[in-house]
């Protein structure tokens, strides 16, 4: 036998310290040779911990907000990459197969989106949790149509209405929204019934809020109440106009942000519908201050963007607009 090695041709272990020395004369490592090598283990990973439910809402949240602007193909990748984590969220089985269910639907699309599915399930799933967390707003294009009829009809009353008609259609629609905003309160029946007719309008959220068409007649009633018709008409206009505009422009070429659901390229878009918007009203009763338009336009912008949270933008919007003119007048 060959001194270092087995007739296998492994090498010897090292012994106890000065053991070879003892008995032959020579050093330990040359007699027994090197120790062992252990075999590689896996590095031992740290415990899994499960983020919270609310992490996961936020980054599909903010992986929504973007899905319109980015390539189809990322925008599936980033969508997979959420969905492969829900079943770690900590959400329960049952809203996690909701969430999962309805991104399945958005990822087979040949161009994804958010869908009301989506909007209802991220709803629910916020309110289980009890996060304040950002509202998904999907694109809705008859929303968007009644958005603009509405204000036609207003700016129609106040350009051929006199001021007592104008008051009284405008506190009786007041009143009348907030009433069903009650009996939303008190009874699921009603509930049930105004949320079924506002369906194929109201984004999801609103299930469970004071409703956008709520706060768009709320401030038609101020902006009738405060203001002389022409500055009323064209707070409407800038409402009706520049808010689905800067929505579609956002929505679209948004790629500066200014805060969630809100960049510089929408604002921008809502200043220019909003002026010409304003300065068309204004022409309807005979005065064309492109000025004062302008000044509303930005003031309507600053709203929008002070609604970024819970307050709708139905309401500061044109309230905002409202306020310049009052300022200038």
């Amino acid at each position: 036998m060959t001194r270092g090695a087995d007739v296998t041709g492994s090498l010897w272990h090292r012994g106890p310290e000065g053991s070879g020395k003892a008995s032959t004369g020579v050093s330990d490592r040359e007699w027994y040779g090197p120790a062992p090598v252990s075999p590689p283990t896996a590095p031992s990973s740290p415990p899994s911990r499960l983020p919270p439910p609310a992490a996961i809402l936020r980054t599909l949240h903010r992986e929504l907000q973007a899905v319109e602007l980015a390539d189809a193909e990322k925008a599936r990748a980033r969508l997979t990459a959420v969905r492969i984590a829900l079943p770690t969220s900590g959400l329960s089985t049952e809203l996690a197969t909701r969430l999962d269910t309805a991104l399945a639907e958005v990822i087979a699309m040949p161009r994804p989106r958010v869908t009301s599915s989506l909007a209802d399930a991220y709803e629910d799933a916020s309110l289980s949790i009890g996060a304040a967390l950002p509202r998904l707003r999907p694109v809705n294009v008859s929303r968007s149509l009644v958005h603009v009829a509405v204000g036609v009809v207003a700016i129609v009353v106040l350009r051929l209405g006199d001021e007592r008609t104008i008051l009284w259609t405008a506190t009786c629609a007041l009143v009348s929204v907030w009433l069903l905003e009650g009996a939303r309160r008190v009874s699921g029946r009603w509930r049930a019934r105004v949320d079924t007719a506002l369906a194929a309008t109201a984004h999801s959220f609103e299930r469970h809020a004071v409703t956008s068409g709520t706060w768009y007649a709320t401030s038609l009633a101020v902006l009738a109440w405060t203001l002389d018709a022409p500055a009323a008409a064209a707070s409407v206009a800038i409402l009706a106009a520049a808010d689905p505009t800067a929505s579609y422009f956002g929505r679209r070429f948004g790629r500066h942000h200014l805060g969630p659901q809100r960049s510089v390229e929408g604002s921008v878009a809502f200043v220019v519908a909003g002026t010409l918007a304003a300065s068309g009203a204004f022409a309807l009763f005979g005065v064309v201050p492109w000025g004062v338009a302008l000044a509303m336009a930005i003031a309507g912008a600053l709203g929008e963007l002070s609604s970024v949270g819970r307050v709708d933008d139905n309401l500061t919007i044109p309230l905002a607009a409202g306020l310049a003119a009052g300022l200038l007048g």
